[in-house]
């Protein structure tokens, strides 16, 4: 069974360049595989994926929310942005005919990408071991919640127990309450964006090598690679750093303003006297304020004070008013507010994309950007099989009576 990983999905895209004859393959459509393969793209190859050849479509394409509101198997947002530069293919690998499908694909393949278990990738044969025999220079990217060996190889995981595994959950919220999530799946992105850069790191040691290897991602250590504080904090001082104190924590942390949220902060260079200014209460400018250890001792009355001046101001204001200052405070935006922001609409963050059915919308762009490389999206997700024809008959050779007979056996 395909254990949900990061946002891929599952596929196969012709390269460029010197190696335009070969391909990069996604076996599986659930996250973290797409995310990899949507990072690893070469510079203008479209992408193909393969995914279940009958229903209503794999559980990715019915994962709300849905363009619209209409739950159609085709209006998926996750699936629509994380499939961009893709081609679709359709294709039971399970089936003697699409294993042999498979195998043909996978022997002119450059760069695998899939997320099946361990005991799952064994028993279809996609360990590189039996991959290389016919491929010695194929990249084969496995992500899984725990990696490919050692006691938990085996246990399926949701995105919360990999928090949870990490060490990340144990460190979220306030000392007094239950530990807290991040939000939307954030350790299959995590685990995706490792997959990418190691799949790329390995693709360059293949060209100067000519020979493959394989790349383990385990979604629990990428996120535990991140506890750059809490496990040196144990192993050099054998304790354990808990979550935020109940008292003592009414700065540094999201506090409601007018039209939202905001984060006021005392981080800087600035006296204490410059910050209970900005919020305008007067009984904020008491020396008992005026370090760090009263507002720790006095913090609850703090919280309070704050909260009332906060509530006089927007967060915009606020927060332009709090730079001018040279205060360090933030705006939580939410997505209404990103996709408004003048400062990503400068930059051309955002991405314009037609799909057939979903319609025409906006995307958010790539983090990075190259000086000489310009991130462009050249086709929208694909629907469920809509590249069948142009990969079977055009790149492996098929022709119409096989395509009608690849479909009357559920093969496609």
């Amino acid at each position: 069974m395909a254990i949900p990983p990061p946002p891929f999905a599952p596929g196969c895209w012709p390269t460029t360049g010197p190696t335009s004859s070969r391909w990069n393959f996604q076996a599986s459509e659930t996250p973290p595989a797409p995310p990899v393969a949507r990072r690893r793209r070469p510079p203008g190859g479209p992408a193909v994926k393969k995914g279940a050849p009958r229903g209503a479509g794999p559980p990715p394409r019915r994962k709300g929310p849905f363009a619209g509101d209409d739950p159609h198997p085709e209006k998926s947002l996750p699936f629509l942005y994380l499939n961009t530069n893709k081609r679709g293919i359709t294709l039971d690998i399970e089936s003697p005919t699409g294993r042999g499908i498979l195998d043909r694909v996978l022997a002119e393949t450059d760069v695998l990408v899939e997320n099946f278990s361990p005991a799952e990738r064994e028993r279809l044969s996609l360990d590189i071991e039996s991959l290389s025999t016919s491929n010695p220079g194929l990249v084969s990217v496995s992500i899984t919640p725990f990696g490919l060996t050692g006691p938990r190889r085996d246990s399926p995981a949701e995105d919360i127990e990999v928090f949870a595994w990490s060490g990340h959950l144990y460190h979220s919220g306030d000392s007094d309450r239950e530990p807290l999530h991040n939000a939307l799946e954030q350790a299959w992105y995590v685990a995706g964006v490792n997959a990418a850069t190691a799949a790329t790191t390995a693709f360059f040691h293949r060209l100067f090598t000519g020979r493959g290897q394989q790349v383990e991602v385990s979604a629990s250590e990428c996120l535990a690679s991140h506890m750059v504080q809490a496990i040196p904090y144990s192993n050099y001082m054998g304790a354990i750093k808990g979550r935020r104190p109940i008292r003592g924590s009414g700065f540094e942390e999201l506090m409601p303003a007018r039209d939202g949220y905001v984060v006021p902060s005392v981080q800087g260079s600035q006296p204490w006297s410059v910050v209970a200014d900005l919020i305008g209460l007067e009984e904020l400018k008491s020396d008992k304020f005026s370090s760090g250890s009263g507002r720790i001792e006095h913090g609850e009355e703090l919280k309070e004070l704050v909260t009332q001046g906060l509530a006089r101001w927007e967060r915009k204001p606020l927060f332009e008013a709090s730079g001018q200052r040279r205060l360090v405070f933030g705006m939580a935006q939410d997505s209404g507010d990103l996709y408004a922001c003048p400062h990503l609409h400068e930059r051309d963050f955002f991405v314009e994309v037609d799909h057939p059915v979903a319609g025409r919308a906006e995307y958010a762009g790539m983090g990075p950007r190259l000086s000489s490389d310009e991130y462009e999206i050249t086709q929208p997700a694909p629907v469920l099989g809509e590249h069948n024809r142009e990969i079977y008959l055009g790149r492996l050779g098929f022709n119409d009576q096989d395509l009608v007979c690849l479909r009357a056996a559920g093969v496609i």
